[in-house]
């Protein structure tokens, strides 16, 4: 970890103490959490059901990688990496 320094405004200070001091936390530790939180890469979401290419239906073929029925977790798996 490398020790910073900030300054905050007279609102944030007060804001930032009271949620340490609701959480039972240091302010320290609130205020990582926020920068983490801000910094943070936002996760792939799935938009629309026509990205979940694992979706299938009908008969699977055990030797088929792509059959959903079969292989449903690895190619989940697969879609959301991609």
């Amino acid at each position: 970890m490398v020790r910073t320094q900030i300054q905050l405004d007279d609102v944030a200070y007060r804001l930032v103490k009271a949620r340490a001091h609701s959480e039972n936390r240091s302010m320290a530790s609130v205020i990582r959490d926020a920068v983490d939180a801000y910094v943070a890469v936002p996760e792939k979401r799935v938009k629309s059901l026509s990205e979940l290419s694992f979706v299938a239906s009908g008969r699977s073929d055990p030797n088929d990688k792509r059959s959903g029925s079969i292989h449903h977790d690895d190619i989940f798996v697969e879609s959301i990496l991609e």
